[in-house]
């Protein structure tokens, strides 16, 4: 009897151990990105093929073409440490990579890693891997806040950021000096909580009434651009869609915001221009002119070939956070290059996964520095802007001034997957199009009424169905 009993624990002992395994190993399997490895050993007589797909196409953001040597340097650079990985680049047109990405996420074989620009960060399926296990915790300081907040997703960093282009303003100091001993707070007011929004319109109205030359509109737009608009209405209404699935934004914010717009406009104290903002600008007859992004600081002495000799670019210019960007639920809006890195199905191995990841995060750093060299961007990893600054020669003042702006920026709150996609495609789909159309003059601030309507159309189609309770 007492063999027997002793017989039993044995195989439930052995029971257990085995389902224990057998669910070890489903769960590596389903949830590959939980136990992902930095040390992960690479097996030196296997080759590793790692893919990499790279966005082309006419955003402003560009990379180097495939024939540029920056390519063959990082995979020379690569192969030094790992010599047994082969790395396959492809360019795939902008127009194209939806279609692309799509029939290879259906057949579980998407690229290692894809390099892509965008306003708003996307997730394309459950095979993506999140960096969090490779960019740890005690590491994220070294990174733009507010850079890290565009690809976090339900609380998971979910691609390298690289490299942005921020909408940044730009503020003449000789068109301020009127303003005397005001400027110094106005500047710090501009960036460290204002969302120029509401009221925050009517102060600086009000603020800027005092300077001597108010024949002229202070504040400079380019047609046909809703990025301000845009910005204002998503800090304003802290994200226009909530954690679960709420509409944050409503018709009456929207109408304030829309109808504030066309006041100063009406009241000349905003001027709506074509092209270039710069011909006003930099002849001394405009305060603030955006958003422009930094390229303006790139200028120099080339401003002078313009003919315009009462400014001198850049150091009569201080940057100024664009509306909505410098309040709690501000953001670091602009163009962002991002590098994320999938798994393929089924889990092709901790050690291919950890490759990928290095991989990456070598080329979120060199193209951080390669697509700066313009003057257009900046790298979102701090330890690259002693090189970055020594490329394009901006002076120590310029520096401190860039990052002081990027710094206030943290980003908006994270949202569940399903959420954070919504709020990408109502903006892209709805808001966009349709604020495009009022600052060109197409309709006017009643269009709120419609916006609010199709947003929540939208996400009630996403709503889980709400469950009905047992009949008696």
């Amino acid at each position: 009897m007492r063999g027997r009993r002793i017989l039993v624990v044995l195989s439930v002992i052995v029971l257990v151990a085995a389902a224990s395994l057998g669910g070890w190993q489903w769960w590596r399997w389903r949830y590959p990105h939980v136990i992902l490895d930095p040390e992960a050993k690479i097996n030196p007589d296997r080759t590793y093929l790692i893919s990499v797909w790279v966005e082309m196409g006419d955003r402003l953001v560009e990379p180097p073409r495939l024939d540029d040597e920056f390519w063959s340097g990082v995979v020379a650079e690569f192969r030094f440490l790992y010599p047994n990985a082969e790395i396959a680049i492809e360019a795939v047109a902008r127009s194209d990579l939806e279609k692309e990405m799509q029939v290879a996420l259906a057949k579980g074989r998407p690229p290692h890693i894809l390099i892509s620009s965008s306003e708003w960060f996307r997730v394309w399926s459950d095979l993506q891997l999140p960096i969090d296990r490779f960019l740890p915790i005690d590491q994220r300081h070294l990174y733009f806040a507010g850079a890290l907040a565009r690809v976090t997703v339900e609380g998971q960093l979910m691609a390298w950021p690289s490299q942005i282009q921020p909408h940044l303003w730009v503020a003449s100091q000789p068109g301020l000096r009127p303003l005397a001993s005001e400027m110094a707070s106005i500047l710090d007011s501009w960036g460290e909580a204002t969302s120029w929004f509401g009221d925050d319109w009517r102060d600086l109205r009000d603020t800027l009434r005092k300077l001597r030359r108010l024949n002229l509109p202070p504040i400079a737009h380019q047609l046909g651009n809703p990025n301000t608009l845009t910005q204002v209405l998503v800090a304003a209404s802290k994200g226009v869609v909530g954690p679960e699935g709420a509409l944050l934004l409503n018709a009456e914010l929207m109408r304030l915001a829309l109808t504030d717009w066309q006041v100063m406009q009406s009241e000349k104290f905003m001027s709506l221009v074509q092209g270039t903002l710069l011909t006003d600008f930099l002849s001394g007859n405009r305060v603030i002119v955006g958003p422009v992004g930094i390229w303006i600081w790139s200028l120099g002495e080339n401003a002078r070939l313009r003919r315009h000799q009462s400014l001198s670019i850049p150091k009569d210019v201080v940057l100024l956070p664009a509306p909505g960007a410098g309040g709690s639920h501000g953001y670091l809006n602009g163009t962002m290059v991002d590098i994320t890195v999938f798994r393929h199905q089924p889990f092709q191995g901790l050690a291919h996964a950890r490759l990928s990841m290095e991989l990456a995060r070598t080329l979120s750093r060199n193209l951080g520095v390669e697509l700066s060299k313009t003057g257009l961007g900046v790298p979102v990893c701090k330890d690259l802007l002693d090189e970055w600054q020594s490329i394009v020669g901006w002076s120590p003042e310029q520096r401190t001034n860039l990052e002081q702006v990027l710094q206030r920026s943290l980003g908006l709150p994270s949202l569940p997957l399903r959420w954070h996609e919504a709020r990408r495609q109502i903006l892209y789909q709805i808001l966009i199009p349709h604020l495009t159309d009022f600052v060109n003059g197409k309709v006017g601030p009643e269009i709120a009424d419609k916006l609010e309507a199709d947003m929540r159309l939208f996400l009630e189609a996403l709503q889980p169905p709400k469950s009905k309770g047992k009949g008696r």
